[in-house]
């Protein structure tokens, strides 16, 4: 009797549920079954529709399956052939990496796959394809070795639902690309037949056919802001700096989160050539013939490739395996050392940039047991193993330990030592907070924009304090990745994560930023005049050095509230004009610190 009550009120309930539903979609005239007609080429793209009124078109190939000949060489693009009838209501498969939990509160890896060149789209529901409206482009993080435009973490429907509240509405698209050794295996042979960076060529095909595309789907393909995360970050200078800056980038704008090209360490191809040889030895494709070990590693059944590469990659540079299979130099995408073309003005120009860290980035690059300098300098030395010994001195000089001594927290009186916060700081600013001032500084500097047309921002706001507090890594505070569910607005983060008011409120102001970033185009009114511009305007005062002497930072979230800080270069003794945003700011000491790794010794002994 009681399950057949149950049965009944859960029926009633699904009733109410679909008869809402049913009201919604005639309310405003929806179709739950949207569908896209690209008239030119006779294709007709079915979707789905969220329960908050944005239609999704998931698992949209750019480009053919790279198995066979096709596997390591650039992307192929697709061509659907007229009368097709495209399923895009489902996501599609991963690009091969290694299976199974990631983070609390990421997707769990289940479905990889080499037919993983895909996109998905989202837009808000009852979009007309003559809309023109502008694009956003997400280029996900992972280190080149994992992730997904599919990932949980990366739902785009509070960013395109707010964009279209606040009467700025947007087309979201995700972009796969090929990871690991399916993405970045490189030999002579490979460089010679220019099928290298096969992941980078994918992220330069999948825009393309966002440029080609887009407009079916209402987008404008002359108004795309390409937004990446981490590598993401990096990869979008590097598309910047693609075959030496002679070819134009299908985009206008770009927005870089925790990320500069310069976080791409030994960029030279001898180690990723030296990695890619040893899974083929593995595999039984070694051999003197160069072009016989690639046809062999073509034939080879991908589940095996992947579990091969993954387990060295991660084996060598646990966890992940970041800095194993990655972009390098290959003459032809990457010509030089990123830190040299952007000197020599190597770049595409006219795209202004937003480029961002956010306040703990090192944070899980460093043990939390780190409690020596032997120990600091060992948090990277794995990805850094060319550093001299001068150049590590140079290093422990620059971060004292008494700078750090004020960060332990009664909490973690007697377990955590302050060489953990001094580590972290040096990995924040090697990673990500240096190479971004690099990128974005030479950018102006050479003439890439002008300097109004730069901003960064740091972020000092977690979502994930309860995640990681139960993951007992509660010292990690504002770490890698925590920005990104405020850009997104997604208001039900799971694994316990903070879905308080307050946070949703921040994640409004944040994403707003974005996109009234996202609508702005050269002509138009500039929506961030509030956001003060990077640099100084007038760059015959600013210095000639790899760092400028005077930089505005917007700050997000944290004691001092979202408002501008503001450093220069030797302001340190003139305290009593300083804001404590701008103390704050100043106590980073991003001037003498991004001074040494952004100079020539750094530079070429971490290969960038």
């Amino acid at each position: 009797m009681a399950n057949r009550l149950f049965a009944s009120v859960v029926a009633v309930l699904l009733a109410i549920v679909a008869i809402y539903y049913q009201e919604l979609l005639d309310t405003f005239s929806l179709s739950p079954n949207p569908k896209v007609v690209d008239s030119a080429r006779e294709v007709t793209y079915l979707g789905s529709l969220s329960l908050v009124g944005v239609e999704h078109f998931q698992n949209i190939f750019y480009a053919e399956e790279p198995t066979g000949k096709r596997r390591f060489a650039p992307p192929v693009p697709t061509r659907p052939p007229k009368g097709s009838v495209i399923d895009a209501t489902q996501a599609g498969a991963w690009c091969p990496q290694g299976t199974g939990d990631i983070l609390p509160f990421t997707s769990r890896v289940t479905n990889i796959s080499e037919d993983c060149l895909s996109l998905r789209i989202a837009r808000p529901a009852g979009t007309q394809k003559d809309a023109k409206l502008p694009v956003a482009v997400w280029i996900h993080g992972g280190g080149h070795a994992l992730g997904s435009a599919s990932d949980i973490l990366y739902e785009p429907d509070g960013l395109v639902k707010l964009a279209a509240a606040d009467g700025l509405p947007l087309v979201y698209v995700a972009i796969n690309y090929r990871l690991g050794l399916f993405g970045f295996a490189t030999s002579e042979a490979l460089i010679e037949r220019k099928e290298t960076n096969a992941g980078l060529r994918d992220q330069r095909a999948a825009l393309e056919w966002v440029r080609d595309n887009i407009e079916s789907f209402g987008g404008d393909p002359n108004r795309v802001t390409v937004i990446g995360q981490s590598v993401g970050a990096s990869d979008i200078g590097l598309q910047l700096m693609a075959f030496g800056g002679d070819q134009d980038v299908p985009f206008q704008q770009g927005v870089m989160m925790s990320g500069g090209p310069g976080l791409t360490f030994n960029i030279q191809p001898d180690l990723v050539t030296s990695n890619t040889a040893a899974i083929a030895q593995q595999v039984g494709c070694a051999g003197d013939n160069e072009l016989q070990t690639l046809e062999c590693l073509r034939g080879t059944p991908f589940e095996q490739l992947t579990n091969l590469s993954v387990t060295a990659s991660r084996a060598a540079r646990p966890p992940f395996g970041e800095g194993y299979f990655y972009p390098t130099i290959d003459g032809d995408f990457i010509q030089d050392r990123p830190s040299q073309l952007i000197r020599a003005g190597k770049f595409t120009k006219g795209i202004p940039l937003i480029a961002s860290w956010v306040t703990n980035d090192g944070a899980w690059y460093a043990p939390p047991t780190t409690a020596t300098d032997d120990e600091v300098l060992g948090s990277f030395g794995l990805w850094l193993h060319k550093l001299s010994e001068p150049t590590k001195e140079k290093l422990l000089q620059l971060y004292p330990l008494e700078d750090f001594e004020h960060m332990i927290k009664p909490e973690h009186e007697g377990q955590i030592s302050p060489q953990y916060y001094r580590a972290a700081q040096m990995n924040r600013d090697i990673w990500f907070t240096c190479p971004v001032l690099e990128f974005t500084w030479q950018y102006v500097k050479n003439e890439g924009v002008g300097a109004s047309e730069v901003r960064l921002y740091e972020f000092n706001e977690t979502r994930y304090t309860p995640v990681f507090e139960s993951m007992g890594v509660s010292m990690w505070g504002v770490a890698h990745l925590s920005d990104i569910p405020y850009l997104f607005y997604n208001d039900h983060l799971g694994a316990g994560a903070d879905n308080s008011d307050d946070q949703l409120g921040l994640a409004r102001d944040f994403s707003r930023k974005i996109i009234q970033f996202v609508h702005k185009t050269q002509g138009t009114h500039d929506r961030l005049q509030s956001w003060p511009p990077a640099f100084s305007v007038d760059l015959s005062e600013s210095s000639t050095s790899d760092v400028p002497d005077h930089i505005s930072v917007q700050l997000f979230g944290g004691p001092h509230g979202s408002v501008p800080a503001r450093c220069s270069e030797g302001i340190g003794s003139d305290r009593e004009v300083m804001t404590e945003a701008d103390k704050a700011l100043h106590w980073e000491k991003l001037f003498s610190r991004c001074a040494f790794i952004n100079g020539q010794q750094f530079r070429e002994e971490a290969g960038v």
